[in-house]
């Protein structure tokens, strides 16, 4: 019998290695949670405008079109909650603040990361920012991806020198250039699809949309506490994504935050859904930006909260 267990130990063995050493070789290549946890660790304290938010903002609005002290800490797929982890975070240490910029979009008021297509992205929050999750496999890399995408990644950074950071020094993603050619009308249809839900008011839809509520009003607290401007931002999108919206979550989605910024004044809401200055050459796809699109935005929203700077 021992024998028997000797040899499933030196069987096992190897396998078990090899594991913890490509875990521990994924952890070391240079990522973008990383880099904005590192930058917010050391700079957060003169932070005076923060961005938050999913892709729509990290393509979308580029800190050096905004004064100095502006940063990005969005990040693709990122939904309200964990926007409120990374604010709760540095909470403490966010002395300077005087402006946060938080976008909703279609799909925002319905949606968690962790519930979603894009929930492998949940161990970046859980490795790298330190922050809680319920399932085991989110404290893996080799878990979390699948095996032959985590020998790629091996791969290309220890043999082709090429690391995961696609974001600028201020947190804006650098990827979405407008050398590539999308079909935007069939790109419309398929994001919006995507984001569509279909039943808003389901048993379950309800309870995520009343969660993402409560989170709005966590950072209306936050803000009136320290008397910051809370700025809500539906960023441009392209015509083909915007007439294959469902109506109803539509509209529930702009009602809602209508009336959330009625009852707050010191807060604001920017629809620039169909802003008619943003137009086929400004799109990455039907509902993000590319980096001409992301200049024209930034300097437009750069401009209007100049104007409540000057007109307090």
């Amino acid at each position: 019998m021992k024998r028997f267990i000797l040899k499933i130990v030196l069987l096992i063995l190897p396998i078990v290695i090899l594991a913890v050493v490509m875990e521990y070789s994924l952890r070391q290549i240079p990522n973008d949670y990383v880099y904005k946890k590192n930058y917010l660790d050391q700079h957060s304290g003169g932070i005076q405008i923060l961005f938050f938010g999913s892709s729509d903002v990290y393509f979308g609005l580029n800190p050096v079109y905004f004064p100095p002290s502006t940063f990005n800490a969005s990040h693709i797929s990122q939904s309200l909650d964990l926007d409120l982890a990374i604010l709760n975070m540095y909470k403490n240490n966010l002395d300077s603040l005087k402006i946060i910029v938080l976008p909703i979009s279609y799909p925002t008021l319905w949606t968690r990361l962790e519930d979603s297509e894009e929930a492998w992205r949940i161990k970046n929050y859980t490795l790298y920012y330190g922050m809680d999750a319920k399932s085991l496999k989110n404290y893996s890399e080799l878990l979390s991806n699948k095996f032959i995408i985590n020998l790629q990644r091996l791969y290309e950074y220890y043999f082709q020198n090429k690391n995961e950071i696609t974001t600028s020094e201020l947190g804006w993603g650098t990827t979405y250039k407008s050398g590539n050619v999308v079909d935007l009308r069939e790109a419309g249809k398929i994001a919006a699809k995507r984001h569509t839900h279909s039943d808003i008011f389901s048993e379950e839809n309800i309870k995520i949309f009343e969660e993402n509520l409560k989170i709005l009003n966590s950072f209306s607290a936050f803000c009136n506490q320290r008397n910051i401007k809370l700025i809500f931002l539906i960023t441009p999108a392209y015509y083909t994504y915007r007439e294959n919206m469902n109506p109803e979550q539509l509209n529930k989605m702009l009602e809602t935050m209508n009336d959330f910024v009625k009852n707050h004044p010191n807060f604001y809401f920017f629809n620039w859904m169909d802003d008619p200055d943003f137009v086929a050459k400004d799109f990455f796809d039907a509902n993000h930006l590319n980096e001409i699109g992301a200049e024209k935005l930034s300097k437009k929203l750069a401009k209007e909260l100049a104007s409540m700077k000057n007109n307090p």
